[in-house]
């Protein structure tokens, strides 16, 4: 009833006003309507476009759903700061846009509008100004790290372009900072300590044209360079450290690095570590000890210096810590040990002071004392041990450390043998050289060995000593029955002036008591006045020779020469057949018939003939392929066939 009254009263109010007023009001309102949707309406919003940021708008919307765009193309419209209630959008209180393509400088117009229509069409105007510039002169003739990211300052921030940066060939993203973009070096695998021309450049997302905004020189810091360092490669470290040392070619700020146990070759387990810099130096100290008998990855994953130079790469150290004592050297080998030698045993770190080592180290084989060198050797004395006595050195588990208190837990044994021959001399040459026979084995019965009766084949007594050395450490394979005598070298002086005759110009092949011996003999060269000696057995050489051959009288003399790859024989007793088996087993010719036909002139007085003459000894002779060389591989087999005739 209240309602009804207050219209009627208005109503008749009303109509009680002039019509020419009525009609003021009417079109007061009309004008006042167009006004104001030409000021809402018709007058372009700006928005000042940013790179940097969000380009918005503060602008009411009614039902941003329905508001479509037209016009420009160069921007895509979105509505923020939506008011919804249940699932409809009411209003939005902002509108932003952006660029669609690379924007250009100016202003670029666009229209808002339900469903896109004339109605109620809101015009925009977009300012955009010119693009962010790179501050190229800023970072010209700088020096950057090869391995760290490089900042690019701009005028302004910019996310709107992708940078990249190039160096020939190679490129490398960037990515928006504030005023600058961040720059991926690492990627374009630079040198260090190397110039180069930097190229930066722009695009837009989605377009391909790329605008190259600025070329500077630049160059890479030299590298970062550990000079020094406590650990080594592999190393095996014996003590309880507290810390890593390290110094660098140049002052260090910053330290990254990474302790790892190493276990079946994959990296576990880290340990802590605490960097500590000091100038040049620094340490990576250990929050508690390293356990024993495990390996170890130390990384410097990056060493900065303060110039902002690094690694070129990180460095690995791979080391392990030691359990207890071990043998890491022995002063002998596993042959010919002196009969009465001091053999000295190295431990890889100190004993503790409380170990005694006769104790802990024996020997079975032969007697021995055991003594304590210094903290880290021991000696084992052989006493009066045999010829060719195989032994063992013995180190039981046990014995502490002195550097790090952990206990052997493995037992160490080292197999040997004393020296199974000995020498002595038996004459001596013209000019006073010593004539040397060296002895093996204990049997009754005697191979005799002879090499450089003539100066000019020495390859005869060159395989002759390395079948010394052979017996010397393998004459425990001599048979039981046999005894072994080889004479190196029969002409010293000879070999040593690479003479064949000795100092005399006596050819010492020739000089022996036979039945055909003469003073003048034939040579391939022709007649030698005394070639074959002024007497029978005339030089001292020769008569050393006969002197040990009648002490000995052997089973069976070998002589070697050189050179015609042949086997000879004296044709007394089995010579033959012996000399047919070494012929076989070398691979040789023989000329036991022919001797003197293949060597071109007739023989007298020779060594081989001698004993076979007055003892019946069979010998043969054999001549090598060359006169210089070490035949003792191919006629080894032969040799040591010899000693079971």
């Amino acid at each position: 009833m209240k309602a009804d009254s207050f219209f009627k009263k208005h109503t008749l109010s009303f109509k009680k006003l002039p019509k020419k007023k009525v009609v003021y009001i009417v079109a007061g309102l009309v004008v006042g309507a167009g006004l104001f949707y030409s000021l809402v309406f018709f007058i372009s919003k700006p928005i000042q476009f940013s790179y940097a940021g969000d380009s918005c708008a503060r602008h009411l919307l009614l039902f941003p759903n329905i508001q479509q765009q037209s016009g420009s193309d160069d921007f895509t419209v979105t509505k923020e700061g939506v008011v919804k209630v249940g699932g409809l959008s009411l209003a939005s209180t902002q509108l932003c846009v952006e660029p669609a393509t690379s924007p250009s400088v100016g202003e670029t117009g666009l229209t808002v509008s339900p469903w896109g229509g004339p109605l109620f069409a809101k015009p925009f105007a977009i300012k955009v100004s010119k693009a962010p510039i790179v501050a190229v002169s800023s970072i010209k003739g700088a020096k950057i790290p090869a391995n760290q990211p490089f900042k690019i300052p701009l005028n302004e921030g910019d996310t709107i372009h992708t940078y990249t940066v190039a160096v020939g060939e190679a490129t490398a993203p960037c990515s928006p900072e504030a005023a600058a973009v961040v720059c991926d070096i690492p990627a374009l695998k630079l040198e260090h300590g190397t110039p180069y021309s930097l190229v930066i450049s722009r695009t837009f997302p989605g377009e391909t044209e790329r605008d190259i905004v600025g070329t500077v020189a630049i160059a890479t810091l030299d590298p970062m360079v550990i000079t020094q360092s406590s650990l080594t490669a592999d190393q095996v470290v014996y003590d309880t450290p507290q810390s890593f040392t390290f110094e660098a070619g140049r002052k260090v700020k910053a330290v990254e690095a990474t302790l790892a146990v190493k276990k079946d070759g994959v990296e576990q387990m880290p340990v802590s570590l605490k960097a500590a810099v000091t100038d040049t130096k620094f340490s990576l100290n250990l929050a508690k000890a390293l356990e024993r008998k495990t390996t170890y990855v130390l990384t410097l994953k990056q060493v900065q210096g303060d110039d902002g130079g690094t690694l070129p790469s990180p460095v690995a150290y791979t080391f392990s810590t030691s359990g207890g004592p071990k043998v890491s050297g022995v002063s002998v080998g596993t042959t010919k040990v002196g009969q009465n030698e001091r053999i000295v045993l190295t431990f890889d770190q100190p004993l503790h002071t409380s170990v005694n080592v006769g104790q802990f180290i024996r020997t079975t084989g032969v007697n021995t004392g055991v003594s304590k060198l210094s903290d880290t050797q021991v000696a084992v004395t052989v006493q009066n041990a045999p010829l060719c006595a195989a032994f063992s050195i013995v180190v039981d588990k046990g014995m502490r450390s002195g550097s790090n208190d952990a206990i052997a837990d493995e037992a160490w044994k080292f197999d040997t043998r004393t020296i199974c021959g000995y020498s002595s001399v038996i004459g001596s040459s013209v000019r006073g050289r010593p004539i040397v026979a060296h002895y093996f084995g204990n049997g009754a019965t005697t191979i005799l060995f002879t090499g450089g009766i003539h100066g000019s084949e020495p390859s005869s007594t060159t395989t002759m000593q390395a079948w010394v050395d052979y017996l010397y450490a393998n004459g425990y394979k001599i048979p039981a029955d046999k005894r072994v005598v080889v004479v190196p070298n029969t002409n010293p002086d000879g070999i040593a002036s690479g003479s064949r005759n000795n100092v005399n110009n006596v050819n010492l092949g020739r000089n022996f008591p036979t039945s055909n011996w003469k003073a003048d003999i034939e040579t391939a060269s022709g007649l030698l006045v005394n070639g074959g000696g002024k007497g029978a057995g005339s030089e001292p050489e020769t008569a050393a020779l006969i002197k040990l051959t009648r002490q000995l009288r052997p089973r069976l003399e070998v002589s070697f020469h050189a050179q015609g790859s042949l086997v000879g024989a004296n044709k007394f007793s089995d010579s033959v057949a012996i000399g047919d088996i070494y012929a076989k087993l070398v691979g040789y010719k023989t000329m036991f018939y022919n001797a003197e036909a293949v060597m071109g002139y007739p023989m007298t007085g020779e060594y081989e003939d001698w004993m076979g003459e007055e003892m019946n000894i069979p010998a043969i002779l054999i001549e090598l392929p060359r006169t210089s060389g070490n035949y003792l591989t191919s006629q080894l087999d032969a040799l040591v066939r010899m000693l079971s005739v």
